[in-house]
């Protein structure tokens, strides 16, 4: 081709163009990303993003939420905190966040009862709740008791040889009662032979009770449950079945539930009942439940119908379980035709009549500190209080799952590393760098 002035001039006019054009749209580029801001986390268990817990927590609150920071003008310190409420605010846009000095503000810190340097103060319907340390798993379990009536409590009972709330025994139920508290519900500890049941009760709970309600025990519950008092009710095989279980029907299938699917499982126990999700009913407390759940000496419930309640089965046994009525204490344990009963079982119910609720389990040990963090265990125990409780808002939020950061290796892993790092590597090292040195003193 030819180059003439007038070609000339043309390829120099599109290259004046196209650089025109380029810097419009790196122009255009740069004020959309003031605009707008597209993140994304790859950090292990995305550790930046909001829990699917938090998310579902944010849908329920209308209102607008006021957090309050008391953090010196550090950059180390407001840091966080701002990262941690943007992601809050990326859910909910009524969310508004104000840092204050606590040293150039003393008066405020004084009225708002500060007490460290990165305090902070959640703001919710007149309600308010304080921070100490921030993280997602304290910011919404702050949210949750903001949200829930501070006036009602959950009464477990004691004085029977229940399961206690605030000892650590494995059988204890301390690790889901502090859960309970982090997700805004207020605890307490009964002896119906010291006190009566307070009248803001929302629930009560019969925890595995190892001894017979006294007469004038049993009179106060069964008052309670006629003047439409909630109630869970765990039964092991070794608690008595009280005078109440008459108002519900209630009877025990005798023997212990076996299943022979749990050593597919891993679990060498055959008492070791594992439901799944075709275990679980279409009820609020079960529908669209995922997780497995292990109950390890569970009983069969036989519940029968009134026409006062309305009741429908929570949790059902596979039917190749069967009822073990013989000892657990033998090499193998086997079905046996005629003196073992067949499953299927109903473990759990929930009873309902008018807006009173009622759920009887026949096992205690699913929510116990030894067994809480198994399968799903944790998640079903606060949707079965959440039920209890009228809470029908929180029953879909799952319990916060903290990221698991541990690097946990074999001995094996562990010594081959150091055998890379130590040896292999500073040998091919030293091995390229005396090929380099021969290669330059041949040359």
């Amino acid at each position: 081709m030819e180059v003439t002035k007038r070609t000339h001039l043309q390829t120099r006019l599109q290259n004046t163009v196209f650089m025109l054009l380029l810097l419009i749209v790196i122009a255009l580029i740069a004020w959309l990303s003031t605009r707008y801001k597209i993140e994304a986390d790859w950090t292990i268990n995305n550790r930046h993003t909001l829990s699917e817990a938090s998310v579902k927590l944010l849908v329920q609150l209308k209102d607008p939420i006021k957090i309050t920071a008391y953090a010196s003008n550090d950059k180390q310190l407001r840091a966080p905190i701002k990262d941690l409420v943007a992601r809050y605010q990326n859910n909910k846009d009524d969310i508004s966040l104000r840092f204050v000095d606590p040293f150039t503000s003393p008066n405020e810190v004084r009225e708002k009862e500060i007490k460290f340097d990165g305090e902070v103060i959640i703001e919710y319907q007149n309600r308010t709740e304080h921070i100490r340390q921030v993280s997602e798993q304290t910011l919404t379990s702050a949210l949750q008791r903001v949200v829930r009536n501070q006036d009602s409590l959950i009464v477990f009972l004691e004085g029977h040889g229940e399961r206690s709330i605030s000892q650590a025994a494995n059988h204890d139920l301390s690790a889901f009662a502090n859960t309970l508290k982090n997700s805004g519900f207020k605890l307490q500890s009964l002896n119906l032979t010291q006190a009566d049941i307070p009248k803001n009760t929302a629930l009560l709970v019969i925890a595995s009770s190892r001894a017979k309600l006294l007469p004038g025990e049993a009179d106060l519950i069964t008052q309670y449950i006629k003047n439409n008092g909630n109630l869970l009710w765990l039964i092991d095989p070794n608690s008595p079945l009280n005078p109440i279980a008459s108002q519900f029907g209630l009877t025990l299938q005798p023997g212990i539930i076996i299943d022979p699917n749990s050593e597919l499982m891993g679990l060498n126990n055959p008492a070791m009942l594992a439901i799944n999700d075709t275990g679980y009913a279409d009820h609020n407390i079960t529908a669209n439940f995922n997780y497995v759940t292990l109950f390890p000496q569970a009983k069969g419930l036989i519940i029968n119908s009134t026409e006062e309640w309305v009741d429908a089965a929570l949790l059902t046994s596979s039917h190749d379980t069967w009822s073990e009525i013989g000892s657990l204490e033998v090499e193998k344990i086997e079905y046996n035709q005629g003196k073992d009963i067949e499953g299927p079982f109903e473990i759990a119910v929930a009873l309902q009549r008018d807006k009173q609720r009622v759920v009887i389990v026949g096992e205690g040990d699913f929510l116990s500190n030894a067994f809480l963090q198994f399968g799903g265990n944790l998640n079903l125990g606060l949707k079965i209080i959440n039920w209890l409780s009228q809470d029908d808002s929180f029953i879909d939020i799952p319990a916060k799952a903290a990221a698991d950061l541990k690097l946990e290796l074999s001995s094996n892993a562990v010594l081959l590393l150091g055998l890379l790092f130590l040896v292999v590597l500073p040998l091919i090292l030293i091995s390229i760098g005396i090929s380099v040195w021969l290669r330059r003193r041949k040359a």
